[in-house]
């Protein structure tokens, strides 16, 4: 039967190590699905932060600082 995902190895320190533990008791999850899960949040506060900065260099660049400024823009 072939394998459907890799196996790493990694190395935490002590304490990271014991968070890791705390997280997998509480949820019931293996580590591998805890880390999964921590590496799909990373992805996803990713998006968040490029369409963040989207939204911040798209207010700068027409001057918008408030709603009003949004429905102007919209409405004119």
């Amino acid at each position: 039967m072939l394998r459907t995902s890799k196996v790493i190895s990694i190395s935490l320190p002590p304490e990271i190590f014991t968070r890791l533990e705390t997280i997998r008791k509480q949820t019931s999850k293996t580590r591998s699905q805890v880390i999964k899960d921590l590496i799909r949040k990373y992805e996803i506060d990713q998006a968040w932060n490029q369409l963040y900065s989207w939204g911040q260099n798209t207010a700068e660049k027409f001057n918008i600082s408030t709603e009003k400024d949004i429905l102007k823009i919209i409405n004119d």
